[in-house]
């Protein structure tokens, strides 16, 4: 009896071959086609990124500019003022203590009074070394503008105290209106390169002459964004604006012209998409220059992704196809069973690395997704937030402009009533920007035990200005001693996006009102958003949930919301779901896991 021969594995056929070259054609035109995408999409996010920070930026600078301009005209009108200029010298010491008490309450860098000749008569800054009186400015732009024009705004470095500042001045007029010297206010505006530094590109002020006087970058300050000729520097010699400052170029060399308003350029070593807006008023102009190293990083990043799926598809069908060898090859022996089960094994365990690697990707991209749903979120306040700030500003200028008059008449009670007013104010302008600085911050993920009702009461909080705008009723009576598992800046975003749709849903109903709800129920805790709006459709409920699935017109909305809060209360351990009220009305009923002790 003769022994069968141990069949053995073909190697690959020449069609398996030629599938699998087309195949790595495929996948090549795949990723190519998906880095294409992504780069456009990352290039059309970072324009409309740009356009949106240089309107920021420029409203900040407008707000820090606009906040002192009626003071150099406010202070020209004081009888004291005048008789000092008009011959009186012996008022000038008491002067410049009322202008340094005004300095101080003001918050500006300093105040000071020019004769008709340009000599400093009287100084907020008189008792320091670097006082101003005394001092002959007349060869400053701002002196020759306020003698003909009644008016000066200068930018430049202080002469005496070597510090940059933005120079107001105002005319003071005699009886017979003649000017007889000017006030002027000093605005120190480098707090703003401060707030600046925190972003993730670069902004620059430059002023007419292309010189950089703000910026986020301390290594391009005071550089020329142009050639230095000998004129510039013969200007700059003349007026004193820089000082000693050594003048040298910036060196920006434009790449690639990004339509009408955008480029792509680099300045030293790296590579920006840069926009600008001018600031007319001041003939300056602002500069926004995004990162796209950092954006190109992201498109290879998602293009290797796109590879790697077509990889994982290709690695599917030569398992399929394996695993259909294996069976056959049971049939013929068990030693080519044994050797088939060891490849596969093996190939498993490479899926399973690359598995692995994808869905840490993926929940990566889940992160950033639902940090790009708070700033969508803030982006939609960001106009009530604005009016909100804007009217305790425009009262603070009345109170302290009211302050000032009483002071001059001695009425200590009511400067401090105002005072008192300008404080409160001032905390209710702080809890603002402090709410929306904890809701907008981009922290690492961390399960922590959470109160719910303090969650609700944030998003309340943010949400205030809507809220009171649309007349909406809000009953909540937040409960004591709630905690649940979880990460408390993602569930103050689920509970922002379900208070802002149900201010959505009420806004044309008869009677605009919100209910909040939390309470516990056994070993969970339950939280309930409920409106009075006109409800869910009956073919609406089942898909609230589902990714860009939104009910609201194009441009308001893209159905990430519910989907991100869906994810992170699945995330949590917990579940959400929407019904109809039997009163009419919607209701999003969240359910988490207690972790507070007690059932």
């Amino acid at each position: 009896m003769t022994q069968s021969p141990t069949p053995s594995i073909a190697p690959p056929s020449r069609p398996i071959a030629g599938m699998l070259v087309l195949a790595a054609l495929l996948g090549g035109l795949v990723v190519a086609w998906v880095y294409r995408q992504a780069r456009t999409e990352a290039l059309d996010n970072a324009l409309v990124t740009g356009q949106q920070r240089l309107g920021l930026y420029a409203s900040t600078i407008r707000a820090a500019l606009d906040r002192f301009s009626y003071l150099p005209a406010t202070i020209a009108l004081d009888r004291q003022v005048i008789e000092v200029l008009s011959g009186n010298p012996a008022q000038a010491a008491a002067l410049s203590t009322k202008l340094e008490t005004i300095n101080t309450s003001a918050r500006s860098a300093s105040l000071y009074v020019m004769n008709a000749r340009g000599v400093t008569v009287a100084a907020s800054n008189w008792r320091t070394e670097t006082s101003y009186v005394g001092n002959d400015y007349s060869f400053r732009p701002y002196f020759t503008q306020v003698m003909t024009t009644g008016v000066g705004r200068f930018f430049g470095i202080g002469v005496t105290t070597k510090l940059p500042g933005y120079f107001l001045a105002s005319a003071v007029r005699g009886a017979s209106g003649e000017v007889i010297g000017s006030v002027v206010v000093k605005i120190d505006l480098e707090t703003l390169e401060e707030d600046w530094g925190g972003g993730d590109g670069a902004v620059m002020v430059t002023d007419e002459d292309g010189m950089v006087i703000l910026t986020s970058r301390p290594q391009w300050k005071y550089a020329v964004d142009g050639p230095v000729t000998a004129q510039l520097r013969h200007k700059l010699d003349v007026t004193q604006r820089y000082g000693a400052v050594p003048l040298h170029p910036l060196e920006r060399r434009a790449l690639l012209q990004l339509g009408e308003a955008a480029r792509l350029e680099r300045v030293g070593e790296s590579t920006f998409v840069a926009q600008a807006q001018a600031l007319d008023e001041e003939g300056w102009a602002i500069h926004y220059l995004a990162d796209w190293e950092a954006m190109e990083s992201n498109v290879r990043s998602t293009a290797a992704l796109a590879g790697l799926g077509w990889i994982a598809f290709i690695l599917l069908l030569l398992y399929l196809r394996q695993r259909r060898l294996v069976l056959k090859a049971k049939l013929d022996a068990r030693d080519t069973l044994e050797a088939l089960v060891a490849q596969r094994t093996e190939a498993l365990s490479a899926e399973i690395v690359e598995r692995q690697r994808t869905e840490r990707h993926l929940r990566e991209t889940q992160d950033e997704l639902i940090h790009a749903g708070k700033m969508a979120a803030l982006g939609q306040m960001s106009a009530a937030i604005a009016h909100e700030l804007n009217q305790p500003l425009a009262a603070i200028q009345t109170f302290v402009a009211s302050s000032r008059i009483f002071l001059e008449r001695g009425d200590a009670e009511t400067t401090g009533t105002n005072l008192s007013m300008i404080d409160d104010l001032c905390r209710r302008m702080a809890e603002i920007i402090r709410h929306l600085r904890v809701f907008a911050r981009k922290s690492p993920v961390a399960s922590q035990a959470v109160d719910p009702a303090a969650s609700v009461s944030r998003a309340v909080a943010l949400l205030a200005v809507r809220l009171r705008q649309a007349d909406i009723d809000l009953v909540w009576t937040p409960p004591q001693g709630l905690r649940v598992a979880g990460d408390p800046g993602r569930l103050d975003q689920v509970f922002v996006n379900l208070l802002a749709n149900a201010i959505d849903a009420v806004a044309d109903a008869p009677a605009r009102r919100i209910l909040l709800d939390a309470v516990p129920v056994g070993g969970e805790v339950v939280v309930a958003v409920a409106d009075s709006g006109p409800g869910l459709p009956p073919e609406v409920v089942d898909r609230v949930f589902e990714p860009f699935f939104t009910t609201k017109e194009v441009g308001e909305g893209l159905g990430l919301g519910l989907s991100l809060s869906y994810g992170i209360i699945r995330d949590m351990g917990g579940s959400i779901r929407a019904e109809n009220r039997a009163g009419g009305g919607a209701v999003f009923i969240i359910t988490l896991p207690n972790v507070s002790g007690f059932t």
